[in-house]
């Protein structure tokens, strides 16, 4: 039997209004999340569930809410998400900027961000950050900056530099229903990172799946007991089928749990999780060599 994996630390970033909360919500649903008030409202309405969310205001008092989360084992929840990191630094920046000046400003400014990471990165729960995105420039003496994180200083580098995935959000108009992806490799462009390397680039925009196919443990909301057997049925029936036929199949999964008196919104979820499935899958067997071949497979929901 293997071990199961130390739970991740994950950073992921991107343009304002691209999905990551969603795709948070839909990754992490029996997590704390610490988030503005109002931040969540596309949790609620897609992913039909009410996220259990714990205001805060500064990076540090992010970092208290995991020392705390952490200290109680856990207290019932099996991760932490912090939404929007970017948002916690601008705040912490704010307080800062009354007591110190200079130097001083940005040395406790990265204190804090360091803090906030090593509290997440022995957490023994998942953590993921999301943050707003920071393109590449050029200081004054020429020097380029990869994009990144939109943090400070030198913070878009250190700050994902513990992380075990580190995911840019893109669109891609051509992926439908869902056209949000996932980049790892940014050259010298922008920072990504992944420890496992089992992530493809692009990928669906779903942390998700990303992390069950990399191998680590994340838990289903405990009112969908249906919902990881759907999925990997679903998927299942995706591989051993031609990719022009993945609309049909998609169809006739929708409308086989749907008859089932399913809450369309977790239906349209369980479909979701099913197609980037197969798509990770897919990709995973392109890089080793290995084929899926079409078969007779019907939906046993």
């Amino acid at each position: 039997m293997s071990t199961p994996k130390v739970p991740a630390f994950v950073c992921v970033y991107g343009p304002s209004g691209i999905g990551k909360s969603t795709d948070t919500g839909y990754a992490f649903p029996n997590a704390i999340f610490l988030a503005a008030p109002g931040a969540l409202k596309s949790v609620s309405a897609l992913c039909g569930y009410t996220p259990t969310q714990m205001p805060v205001q500064t990076i540090d008092d992010a970092t208290a809410a995991i020392r705390q989360v952490r200290e109680a084992g856990g207290g019932g929840f099996d991760g932490v998400v912090v939404d929007d990191f970017s948002f916690l630094a601008e705040q912490t920046m704010s307080a800062y900027d009354k007591r110190y000046s200079g130097f001083k400003l940005f040395g406790a400014m990265r204190e804090s961000a360091i803090r906030f990471r090593n509290e997440a990165r022995y957490a023994s729960l998942t953590v993921a950050l999301s943050c707003w995105l920071k393109p590449p420039r050029v200081r004054d003496d020429g020097t380029r900056i990869r994009g990144g994180p939109d943090l400070t200083g030198k913070l878009p580098e250190q700050l994902p530099a513990m992380c075990d995935l580190v995911l840019r959000g893109a669109w891609d108009a051509q992926r439908k229903p869902w056209g949000g992806i996932y980049k790892v490799s940014g050259g010298s462009d922008y920072v990504g990172k992944d420890r496992d390397h089992g992530t493809p680039s692009p990928a669906p925009m779903n942390l998700g799946e990303i992390l069950r196919h990399n191998g680590y443990t994340i838990s289903r909301l405990a009112i969908l007991p249906w919902q990881e057997g759907a999925v990997e049925t679903i998927a299942t029936a995706l591989l051993a089928g031609d990719p022009k036929d993945d609309r049909k199949l998609l169809e006739e999964g929708y409308a086989a749990l749907a008859a089932q008196g399913h809450d369309p919104r977790h239906v349209r979820w369980t479909i979701r999780d099913a197609w980037d499935r197969a798509a990770l899958r897919r990709a995973s067997a392109l890089r080793h060599g290995t084929f899926f071949g079409p078969s007779n497979n019907v939906f046993g929901l």
